[in-house]
């Protein structure tokens, strides 16, 4: 079964944001367990609902999750044993933030007309989409898999020649360091209905599952110590 996030567990909730966020930043909704946040200066912020994280500061999880707002009103999961970096998307590459390691569920806002489309990254691939829910994961190799709930989603590989890769729900792909991303495969049945679960209920939702789920005909990922949090 799917569960909605931080449901078997009390979670520490935001109170409604007064102002609109800068672009780049992100609040915090809701967050349990082991927080580590660094600001652009090197600064060490201590984790706090409704507090704004400016764009370019470093978020680590070592156990736990953390719920983030996001300006343009996405929002985004991220889970244990994660390292995420909040991007300006106005500047640079046009992310909106950039996955070093670890989990995310990312429930991302519709783009209409001329609006420009969501981009994130990882070490070894860029995942654009204009409105969709989807999880990304990279492994210690910096293997990133990237999995479809809702919507669709475009894969490129880094420093890799070959077109993207469009998934649509109920399909997943990985990313090796240089390497297109891989065909598209079906995901497992109990997972095509997305974080959020068969019942639909709004906001991000947890999975029941454990972090590094093994999938049929592939090897475990070792990247992390048995997952002990409370669901």
């Amino acid at each position: 079964m799917l569960l909605l996030v931080f449901a078997e567990a009390p979670a520490q909730k935001a109170e409604p944001q007064p102002t609109t966020l800068p672009v780049g930043s992100a609040s915090i909704a809701e967050f349990k367990g082991q927080i580590s946040i660094r600001s652009p200066q090197g600064q060490t912020v201590s984790a706090q609902p409704g507090l704004t994280i400016a764009a370019e500061s470093t978020i680590e999880i070592e156990k736990g999750s953390l719920l983030l707002n996001l300006a343009d009103g996405s929002q985004v999961l991220v889970k244990s044993h994660s390292q995420v970096v909040l991007k300006d998307p106005s500047q640079d590459k046009g992310f909106w933030l950039e996955l070093l390691i670890g989990k995310l569920i990312a429930k991302i806002q519709k783009r209409l007309g001329a609006t420009p489309s969501f981009r994130m990254g990882t070490p070894t691939a860029v995942i654009t989409v204009r409105g969709t829910r989807f999880s990304v994961d990279v492994n210690k190799k910096r293997r990133t898999t990237v999995e479809v709930f809702e919507g669709l989603v475009e894969i490129q590989g880094i420093g890799a020649l070959g077109p993207p890769v469009m998934l649509r729900p109920g399909f997943g792909t990985s990313v090796e360091r240089n390497q297109p991303p891989e065909r598209p495969h079906e995901m497992m049945e109990n997972l095509r209905e997305g974080p959020e679960g068969r019942a639909g209920q709004p906001g991000i939702g947890g999975e029941s599952d454990r972090e590094n789920r093994q999938r049929p005909g592939t090897q475990p990922d070792n990247r992390n110590e048995p997952d002990n949090e409370p669901r």
